[in-house]
């Protein structure tokens, strides 16, 4: 850019080949998306056991356009109330109240391995936005937060960029206010909830020893008669996203065979033209008048 410094040129170049090597990685799984993208979407969530026994209400607007792949993974875990019954395991006041265990550990177990890919940060981590969990590259499943307060250092954990927000509050800030906060962090951190506990027991290790923990009843969405579709759209992205290599390495597979065939037809030529040399007839008999 004109009158840009060699320093910010510099920025703004591995900034553009981040995201080339993003577009490149996981273009499957954004073309997967179109059926939702820049069409945004409200999820209402009921919760229980506030602040004083309340309840009360919050509602997220989901912007498909700021994160694709997490928009749609939230779609599909709401059209199959994956979050009923579901504590806020982690509030941490002015940072953060993470939630996405399942209530039963079964639930949680079948959804363990069921990762996604990572979206860009488009968007940064202010109070009321709400992004996925994740555990390193790629890892993302169940578990999100909503930012308590401005972290805008989230943006930028992690080697593509950091955590992407793909919704946020829209409605009902004072509830998600209103969560239990009392127990504090989890391991190593503090003495709360521990997420190990509460994937390999669900929601009775919670009951004993946390009994204060807000939790969600119920999380009622929009619905554009496209429900499953996420669901769908998910699977056939996996699968292309793990055959994806294929189509670098089959025009090499191809080469092989045909060479290989070639190989085979010259062989058998050579040993046909050796066996008619062998078994032959000899040379005529000669004869005397």
């Amino acid at each position: 850019r004109f009158g840009s410094s060699p320093r910010s040129a510099a920025k703004e170049t591995r900034a553009m080949g981040e995201e080339m090597q993003w577009r490149t990685k996981y273009s499957t799984e954004v073309a997967a998306t179109k059926r939702f993208a820049g069409r945004p979407w409200h999820a209402t969530f009921q919760v229980r056991n506030l602040v004083g026994g309340e309840t009360g209400n919050f509602t997220l607007m989901v912007q498909p356009h700021w994160a694709p792949v997490g928009a749609r993974r939230f779609r599909r875990l709401v059209e199959e109330h994956f979050y009923d019954g579901a504590r806020f395991f982690r509030v941490v006041p002015g940072f953060v109240a993470q939630w996405g265990i399942a209530a039963d550990p079964g639930t949680s177990s079948a959804w363990q391995f069921k990762t996604i890919a990572d979206d860009i940060v488009r968007v940064t981590n202010k109070r009321g936005r709400v992004s996925f969990a994740a555990a390193g590259l790629d890892s993302r499943t169940t578990q999100m937060f909503i930012n308590l307060g401005d972290n805008r250092p989230l943006d930028h954990s992690g080697s593509l960029g950091g955590f992407s927000p793909f919704a946020e509050v829209v409605s009902g800030m004072e509830v998600v206010d209103a969560l239990y906060g009392g127990y504090g962090d989890g391991p190593p951190r503090g003495t709360g909830p521990d997420q190990s506990r509460i994937f390999r027991s669900g929601n009775s290790y919670l009951e004993e020893s946390f009994p204060k923990l807000s939790y969600i009843g119920t999380v009622e969405f929009e619905s554009f008669g496209t429900e499953g579709a996420a669901a769908r759209d998910e699977e056939l992205a996996s699968i292309a996203h793990r055959l994806g290599p294929l189509k670098f390495v089959s025009p090499l597979l191809l080469l092989a065979l045909f060479l290989m065939a070639r190989i085979f037809c010259k062989m058998c030529r050579l040993l046909s033209q050796k066996d008619d040399v062998s078994t032959g007839d000899g040379p005529a008999p000669q004869t005397i008048g």
